[in-house]
């Protein structure tokens, strides 16, 4: 039933709205901007005007440019201009009501082959079409902000869309030199769906006193590579905005892992919205300021430490090895210990005491002829006062601290690889782990060239715990049918500015080791936490060693 489209309606130019405009106008599309009042479309033009003065200032764009591209647009405040329309994209608030008194007037406005488009980011596409003549002519069509930057748009069809509509809306996004992934009309579509699971399960982290916001941040944003840390994307996008969303796709999920964070309604019914209004999970220099500011959370100095010198590390094998000469390259003087069994007191000296053990050799009939519990016991008893215990293995800091008797010195570590923004190396305590061993081990990372991030010893930690669920979630939405690998892929990519989409990392990290860590994260609830329990997808490309990825390696 769709024809071509040549002349796009936009109704509402805020940012979203405005950008979308742009976009359209910048594809060499005729586009009649609507708003409510000339308040409101005097400051849709002002954005409009701000964004082509900014790319003629930063050499985007001739001043010849500019003008063809605004001579395109007409702003204006009666919706019966839209009659010419083939397209219309509605932008205005996220409120089903307004939605319905828009698509129910645009009825009487439009041809009856044009299309109608909502950018809604997590509104039900069916719900939204409800009121209208021809449901098979309404589609989603979601720009990601900036729209005129990012290139991922979401096209959303309904059971009752035209296939044609869906055809042409693909191929006009296609044609604006963007990104369309095409979903079925699902909680969250794929984008959303996937960031707000996330960013709900980084806010359990902090409001449980996990980690702080610093260490939270820095471990997703360094540990994992993403474009920026969970807390301050939240302050970005605005809280009450992801009050919002997280609502909408837990009242279609009913998942727990997007049942609502008591915290963050707490903050948006007290005000503190993120940068809009100059305060949310971090302080800035007022309303909509970008740099952070110190506030009453920002952590101080660290306590009095004497500080690492000298480092043991106990264990024969790759990890050992690898942390020796980590550890040699950045100055420290280092004890090489490749026999647990043996004799240990070339540990005494040390400040730091790593044990290091390749998991298989210290079970209890291993090749090294001590089991856990008694090297553990051991390294006890021959580190000397006031010297860190750390295990780089998934044994406990609990465990290390109960059986070396040393609760105040123990640490578990775990290195993370290096990202496009550096390397992190976490560090899980217990509340018994001493500040000073804390600003001890903090000095230390920061010496290897790396970051520190500390928090409570939890399975997962915090890189591992939020990584490895976002990714098992991404396989569960591929099994339930959400979309194609290579369109979960763009989304996250393209859409969040992610450096991969998840089948992508699974494919890069491994699938068995996503399944490992995955496996310890259920069974570290006692199998009741079934939003994260392992997808049966994912268990079969591992037993099958299969990649998730054409161009992923059959190795």
């Amino acid at each position: 039933m769709a024809k071509q489209i040549r002349t796009v309606g936009v109704i509402g130019l805020g940012t979203m709205g405005a950008g979308i405009v742009e976009v359209f106008a910048r594809g060499g599309l005729t586009v009649i901007g609507v708003e409510s009042t000339e308040e409101f479309a005097d400051r849709g033009r002002g954005i409009l005007t701000r964004s082509m003065d900014r790319a003629v200032s930063r050499g985007k764009l001739d001043e010849a440019g500019r003008q063809e591209i605004l001579d395109r647009i007409t702003v204006t405040t009666e919706m019966g201009d839209l009659a010419p329309a083939d397209l219309v994209v509605e932008a205005v608030p996220e409120v089903l009501e307004l939605k319905h008194e828009v698509f129910g007037r645009l009825d009487g406005i439009v041809a009856e082959d044009a299309v109608l488009a909502s950018n809604t980011s997590s509104l039900s596409i069916t719900a939204i079409a409800a009121p209208t003549k021809h449901p098979e002519r309404v589609i989603g069509v979601h720009f990601f902000n900036p729209a005129p930057v990012m290139q991922l748009v979401e096209v959303i069809h309904t059971l009752r869309t035209d296939q044609a509509v869906t055809d042409a809306v693909r191929d006009l996004v296609t044609g604006l030199g963007k990104r369309p992934v095409v979903v079925g009309d699902r909680a969250g579509f794929v984008a959303n769906y996937l960031l707000f699971g996330y960013l709900n399960s980084a806010l359990t982290m902090v409001e449980h006193g996990h980690v702080s916001r610093e260490d939270l941040d820095t471990a997703m944003r360094v540990g994992a590579g993403l474009p920026m840390g969970p807390l301050t994307l939240m302050d970005l996008v605005g809280l009450d905005v992801c009050h919002h969303i997280g609502d909408v796709i837990y009242g279609h999920s009913r998942s727990p892992l997007h049942a609502p964070s008591s915290m963050l309604e707490r903050m948006v019914v007290s005000g503190r919205l993120g940068r809009k209004s100059g305060r949310g999970f971090y302080s800035y220099e007022g309303p909509g300021g970008r740099d952070v500011v110190a506030d009453e959370l920002t952590p101080g100095e660290d306590a009095e430490s004497a500080g690492i010198r000298t480092v043991a590390v106990v264990g024969d094998g790759t990890v050992a090895g690898e942390l020796v000469a980590r550890v040699e390259g950045a100055g420290y003087a280092v004890t090489h210990l490749t026999d647990a069994s043996g004799d240990l007191s070339g540990v005494a000296a040390a400040d730091l005491v790593i044990e290091a053990q390749e998991e298989d050799s210290a079970a209890e009939d291993g090749a090294a002829g001590r089991d856990v519990d008694e090297l553990f016991a051991a390294l006890g008893e021959a580190a000397r006062s006031g010297a860190v215990l750390a295990t780089v293995n998934t044994y406990s800091a609990v465990a290390l601290a109960a059986i070396s008797g040393r609760a105040e010195d123990t640490v578990v570590l775990r290195v993370h690889a290096p990202t496009g923004n550096g390397q992190v190396i976490e560090v899980g305590t217990t509340h018994t782990t001493s500040a000073a061993t804390v600003a001890a081990l903090r000095g230390f990372i920061r010496g290897l060239d790396a970051e520190p991030v500390v928090s409570r010893d939890r399975t997962g930690l915090v890189v591992d715990a939020l990584l490895m669920t976002y990714l098992n979630d991404a396989v569960r939405m591929l099994d339930e049918g959400y979309a194609t690998v290579e369109d979960i892929d763009t989304a996250i990519q393209f859409g969040l500015g992610y450096p991969m989409g998840p089948f992508a990392m699974i494919d890069h990290i491994g699938a068995d080791e996503v399944l490992a860590v995955t496996e310890e994260l259920f069974s570290g609830t006692g199998g009741f936490a079934q939003h994260l329990m392992p997808s049966p997808l994912l268990v079969e490309h591992v037993l099958l060693d299969r990649p998730f990825t054409q161009g992923a390696s059959d190795d």
